[in-house]
């Protein structure tokens, strides 16, 4: 390829992966991609300053010190400030074993330079580290990276680059060992959740657990899509509570062309929500929980001393934190505000105070949607997982009901995963979006059936799949079916807890 030709996405992400790979296996796949991110900022940040100082001496003319002119405005010339020390050809032209302390001076000079976007944000990669990162891997990385040449707006656009990048994430999150809790999004499902929402151009979104801001950038993609340049007024707000992730959230941003819009906060939203008094609230939220969590470290403050923001009304279990981001994510919502959130099938019928979440989201009637997706789509995970659409301003003729939405088997297997193809995603949203039903894959139901199952919010209960020729149910459905009976079982025994204990305290006490 020449060195001025344009990229394509999928040969950009090719050639990023080769370089991260350089870095070796000493370095886990998520400190690769860390790196990676890093190291790629610094070069397309230089480079992009290159070509606009280039072009400012053009529009300058024959002004005589054109050159300091520029020097001296550099926020009047360039997107952000690069100082001298920390461009990319000084930076790679160091002898080798300096190498790694020159790109981490580069990287502090740039975030000095540049303010709130960048602060802390290359607090915790370190290029010096050389039990973890040889020398000589890391000069083979610097090596690839230079061998893409120019990384200008203009050979790689940020919906290129971006979209390279989000192949890179996919790529190093499958050779990642999930840590608990955490399932990375797959691009599919992502951008099934982003056709779900149908973002209008300046909807304010957020995801307060957004991981790489995956959901986000496909959220303003679809707006992007849909309603063109005019998106960029779209405003995207995220946290993530670890600084390695972050870091891929922020460059993810910053690849996307999206930093302007995005204000991404490193914390914990549980305990300390970054965004929950602003006085506008959001018109969009999307989310991929943390999925049953050993530990967390905002269980025991809750449940000793409640929600001091007043968010979270019923603490579900320890291990099973979903709810607590449903209920976050809820109070977080304008009035006519809209959601799609991932959740566990156990979090829709799960018993205890989950079932008090999911009953006041029933009778509060802003459930809009519940839409089974394939098992085996997660990469290190087989939890059957669904999406909950939620509308506080739900229209007329979908009050005091839900549409239940079954494409468990709308899917086609690729090596080890099960992919959700176009025409699945197609059918998915044609079937939210017209709301008709179809026997095997859509039906509703109204309010008061929910109720008489107890808020069991399981898809297979409401919607039957079509059985062909014959009277024989299925395996998987029957399997699906007898799980979720025994499930309300289980909750009609826990609620009849209580009436027992105080009939045998009321025996008791008689005799």
């Amino acid at each position: 390829m020449s060195k001025t030709a344009a990229y394509e996405p999928d040969h950009l992400r090719d050639l990023l992966v080769d370089a991260a790979e350089q870095f070796g296996t000493l370095l886990s796949p998520r400190a690769r991609l860390e790196h990676l991110s890093a190291a790629l900022f610094l070069k397309r940040a230089s480079d992009n300053y290159a070509e606009e100082t280039k072009a400012a001496l053009k529009e300058l003319g024959g002004v005589e010190g054109a050159e300091a002119i520029v020097e001296a405005n550099p926020d009047a010339y360039h997107a952000l400030r690069i100082p001298k020390s920390a461009r990319w050809d000084v930076v790679r032209n160091v002898d080798r074993v300096d190498l790694g302390t020159k790109l981490n001076e580069g990287l502090q000079a740039v975030a000095t330079a540049n303010g709130l976007f960048f602060k802390s944000v290359f607090d915790t990669t370190d290029f010096n580290n050389r039990q973890a990162l040889p020398v000589s891997n890391l000069a083979a990385v610097v090596r690839h990276l230079q061998e893409l040449g120019n990384l200008t707006n203009h050979r790689a656009s940020p919906e290129v680059l971006g979209e390279a990048f989000f192949g890179v994430v996919d790529h190093f999150a499958h050779l990642e060992k999930p840590a608990p809790g955490e399932m990375f999004t797959p691009p599919p499902v992502a951008r099934l959740g982003a056709r779900l929402l149908a973002p209008e151009p300046s909807a304010q979104v957020h995801d307060p657990a957004c991981g790489s801001a995956g959901l986000l950038l496909r959220v303003r993609d679809e707006a992007r899509r849909v309603h063109g340049d005019v998106a960029h007024a779209m405003g995207l707000y995220g946290q993530e509570r670890k600084p390695s992730i972050w870091l891929i959230a922020r460059m993810n941003a910053l690849f996307h062309g999206a930093a302007p819009a995005s204000r991404l906060e490193l914390a914990d939203t549980v305990l300390a929500p970054a965004f929950f008094d602003r006085p506008e609230k959001f018109d969009l939220a999307i989310c991929n929980p943390p999925f049953d969590l050993e530990t967390n470290d905002w269980y025991e403050p809750l449940r000793k001393s409640g929600d001091k923001f007043g968010r979270i009304n019923h603490l579900p279990p320890k291990g099973h934190p979903e709810l607590v981001f449903v209920q976050h994510m809820v109070a977080s919502l304008s009035g006519s505000g809209r959601m799609a959130v991932l959740l566990p099938n156990g979090a829709l019928f799960r018993a205890g105070n989950e079932q008090a979440v999911r009953r006041d989201l029933v009778e509060g009637d802003i459930l809009e949607a519940v839409i089974q997706l394939p098992k085996g789509m997660f990469y290190g995970s087989g939890i059957p997982v669904s999406y909950v659409l939620l509308n506080k301003a739900k229209p007329e003729a979908r009050r005091d009901r839900v549409l239940f939405i079954d494409a468990s088997e709308r899917f086609e297997r690729i090596d080890t995963f099960n992919i959700l193809r176009g025409e699945d995603s197609d059918l998915i949203v044609s079937a939210f979006e017209t709301g008709e039903e179809v026997e095997g894959l859509s039906s509703w139901a109204e309010c008061n059936a929910i109720r008489d199952r107890r808020y069991n919010l399981t898809v297979r209960r409401y919607v039957r799949a079509s059985l062909g020729d014959g009277d024989l149910v299925p395996l998987p459905q029957a399997l699906a079916e007898l799980e979720a009976a025994r499930a309300e079982a289980r909750v009609a025994d826990e609620s009849l807890e209580p009436l027992l204990a105080e009939l045998r305290s009321t025996v008791a006490g008689d005799s």
